[in-house]
């Protein structure tokens, strides 16, 4: 049987994985992790919208569509760093809650924020059955 990288979510979430798995994130297991950038920050500026975040030393121009129009419609939007071996790149997770309301829903954001990084790292291993999720979770 083949499994979706939605069905090997459910089943994190199911076997109560969920805690291991985020260890095995945070270990840079693989050569890949994937972190929330914490102290991001949005800013328009006279030529567009920008991403700065001092932990990382970020400054970068937001150019997806998406993005700039969460930003502009003042969505709350997560953002995330990756490493695969020696590449970086900058992730962007759009929220369908007002940013000014981040505190009412700080529990369903934090969930998303899991979820995405969860998946990510599912697909960036081929993480496609439960043993090789179990693997994952206890080298």
């Amino acid at each position: 049987m083949g499994y979706t990288p939605l069905d090997i979510y459910r089943y994190i979430i199911e076997e109560d994985l969920v805690a291991a798995f985020m260890v095995s994130i945070t270990m840079h297991k693989g050569q890949f992790t994937i972190a929330e950038i914490t102290d991001a920050k949005y800013r328009k500026k006279e030529d567009g919208y920008y991403l700065t975040a001092p932990s990382y030393k970020i400054n970068v121009k937001i150019e997806d569509d998406d993005v700039l129009t969460a930003l502009m419609n003042r969505l709350y939007v997560s953002s995330f760093i990756s490493k695969d071996n020696e590449q970086y790149n900058v992730h962007f997770l759009v929220h369908t809650y007002p940013a000014d309301m981040k505190a009412q829903f700080d529990e369903q954001i934090l969930d998303e924020v899991v979820r995405y990084m969860i998946m990510n790292t599912i697909i960036r291993f081929r993480l496609d059955t439960p043993k090789k999720v179990k693997e994952y979770c206890t080298q």
